[in-house]
């Protein structure tokens, strides 16, 4: 009986195996489909978001928790709704002047010069490199026009499945949320008997830090989106709301905000300032994307998630690059869910072992 005891204590932890096989299981599952597993990793994020005002709308009396999700939910919709909505004309109609205006205008090289600060102006030059300039710049104008609209051409008819798509996304984001209840009264039944106490422990506290991880993102999300807003309001560009606006939703998912903004702020600056233009939104753009990537996420992020801020930064180049978005988006908690399992499985086992 002894010797059988002593046995018992070195087995290794049988979650140990059940975690690894659901990890592997979720990495098969989006290579074989990454569009749908995508989509449902993606549902299960905005669910979680869903959740942070329900908890809030919950407070209120009279409102349970099944009507503050549904509240919540029609509250994230129409946020997404107007949105997608209101970048797509705005693209489109200033991205179609601005073609149009290079398409038919014979620009030179003077004329874009005069729109540049004098300091450039001067590095730039004069004389024989203009012809040069002017030269390569012609064939650029070219080539950007022409890929511009048949850019435009392509995207115009995809805009009603990608609205279908959203509402799908929605749709499925508020279903998961409803099904939390039933999902945390049998997750139990995902462990063997023998650790299910730990392990359903395990999931809870894990599930806890994804919650702090995407209120962290939300502060980040509405510092960039405000940072981008005053920004633009400076440069002078059109619709300078809006773009602090589309910055802060989109920056739900780490970095990609000031990526996703600088297209329709792009279109915005050369349509009605030209390169100047276009040199101020590199500036609010580059600046908001270095306060993000280097004061922000650290230390909102870090700190919170107790994960140094050059990891994070690198795990979500590295992710971003296995997985694309869905990688970029869930870099931070599966960093965390890592040093989590090793922590209470790895470092235990070897104990054992």
């Amino acid at each position: 009986m002894k010797k059988r005891k002593v046995m018992t204590e070195k087995n290794t932890d049988p979650a140990l195996w059940i975690f690894i096989l659901y990890l592997a299981l979720v990495v098969i599952m989006y290579r074989l489909s990454p569009t749908i597993t995508g989509a449902l990793i993606l549902g299960l994020y905005l669910s979680m978001i869903i959740m942070v005002p329900a908890r809030l709308i919950a407070k209120i009396k009279f409102i349970g928790e099944r009507a503050s999700l549904i509240i919540s939910s029609i509250l994230v919709f129409a946020v997404l709704v107007v949105t997608v909505y209101q970048i797509f004309p705005i693209v489109y109609d200033e991205a179609s002047k601005l073609f149009s205006t290079l398409s038919s205008t014979d620009i030179s090289i003077e004329e874009l010069l005069a729109q540049l600060p004098v300091f450039l102006r001067d590095i730039i030059g004069s004389g024989k490199s203009n012809d040069a300039v002017t030269e390569q710049l012609s064939n650029l104008i070219s080539t950007f026009t022409s890929y511009g609209m048949n850019l435009m051409n392509s995207i115009l008819p995809m805009i009603p499945n990608m609205l279908t798509a959203i509402v799908i996304f929605i749709i499925t984001a508020t279903y998961i949320s409803t099904l939390k209840p039933v999902f945390r009264d049998n997750l139990w039944r995902f462990f063997p008997a023998s650790t299910r106490n730990k392990s359903t422990g395990f999931v809870r506290e894990y599930y806890n830090s994804i919650k702090t991880f995407i209120s962290g993102q939300l502060i980040i999300a509405f510092i960039v989106g405000l940072i981008v807003g005053i920004g633009m309001t400076i440069a002078g560009i059109p619709y300078a709301v809006f773009l602090g606006f589309l910055a802060g939703v989109t920056n739900l998912i780490p970095f990609f905000g000031v990526i996703i903004t600088s297209v329709p702020a792009i279109f915005l600056a050369l349509a009605n300032y030209g390169l100047f233009g276009l040199i101020r939104v590199g500036i609010v753009l580059i600046i908001a994307n270095q306060l993000e990537s280097w004061v922000l996420s650290p230390k909102i992020q870090g700190d919170r998630m107790e994960l140094n801020w050059f990891v994070i930064l690198l795990g979500i180049l590295l992710f971003g690059s296995l997985f694309g978005i869905v990688g970029v988006l869930f870099a931070v908690p599966i960093m965390v869910f890592i040093k989590e399992f090793w922590k209470q499985y790895v470092q235990d086992a070897f104990r054992r072992n």
